[in-house]
């Protein structure tokens, strides 16, 4: 009976064990469960991650590009390559740009030499960045850009008139809070029509000048300095309505521009302390 009862005890147990095991399987499985719904979204830690990864990147771009440039002192050996690429050259030298610091054709800095250097073959090789009209020879005769494309503002004016309208005002205003805290040049070039200009072309370059000034002065009053802009009167010779046949017409060309340049203002040699370049 003992024998009978052990026997039975030990089935028992057996039952339990087995009953056990399968709980533990039905466990484990749920654990699996929750384990592969876990894995359906994306850790909130990667996606930080791969933010500090890109910011890093791009730390190390702008870096590249202020210190590009070979790092032997002395002479280069015979036979060995340049260490900065044209595309490398050109990628810097547009980053620097980007950044408002631009590579300077004067500039004695030995990690700038390779930049200046391809700055200088890009110009005597004359190529063009935008389509225009083609000249009679390959070369062109500037020595530098001229920005002439980088309009940021632009304001008509009534025939004859060279008073800046209300409206006109609130453009320039606007112009102003973007332009603020740069330190290029900024060229206001002065227009007329063509019949303004029949009165001859000192009139018309006198009417675009004065046009040109009360722009500036709009400027002035909004925040920048005088020292900070260009003044140029173009006249007639850049019509926006090439022919013009009404006075809506006329009035596209009887205008003030404002051109972003390329050429940064320079320092104030006053502000310098004394002894210091």
């Amino acid at each position: 009976m003992a024998d009978e009862h052990a026997h039975e005890g030990g089935h028992g147990e057996e039952g339990h064990g087995e009953e056990g095991h399968k709980k533990g399987h039905g466990g484990h499985g749920g654990g699996h469960g929750k384990h592969e719904e876990h894995e359906e979204g994306v850790p909130e830690w990667m996606i930080s991650f791969a933010d500090n990864a890109l910011l890093q990147m791009g730390v190390f771009v702008i870096m590249f590009a202020m210190n590009v440039g070979p790092k032997a002192k002395g002479p280069t050996a015979a036979g060995e390559q340049e260490t900065v690429t044209a595309g490398m050259a050109d990628t810097a030298i547009a980053i620097r740009e980007a950044f408002n610091s631009p590579v300077s054709l004067n500039s004695k800095d030995p990690n700038d030499l390779p930049l200046i250097k391809r700055m200088k073959e890009r110009k005597e090789k004359g190529e063009a960045t935008d389509n225009g009209v083609k000249g009679e020879k390959q070369n062109v005769q500037a020595q530098r850009d001229t920005g002439f494309t980088n309009i940021t503002a632009t304001v008509n004016f009534e025939q004859g008139a060279a008073v800046v309208s209300s409206f006109d005002r609130t453009v320039l205003a606007d112009a102003v809070r973007k332009l603020k805290g740069q330190r290029w040049i900024i060229e206001v070039r002065g227009h007329c029509s063509s019949i303004e200009a029949s009165d001859g072309p000192e009139a018309a370059a006198k009417l675009s000048f004065d046009r040109a000034i009360a722009a500036a002065t709009v400027l002035t009053e909004q925040g920048i300095k005088w020292n900070q802009l260009r003044i140029s009167s173009a006249g007639d010779s850049d019509r926006r309505t090439a022919l013009a046949f009404d006075a809506k017409a006329h009035r596209t060309n009887q205008r003030a521009e404002l051109i972003v340049t390329n050429d940064a203002l320079p320092a104030d040699p006053y502000s310098k302390e004394p002894g210091k370049p």
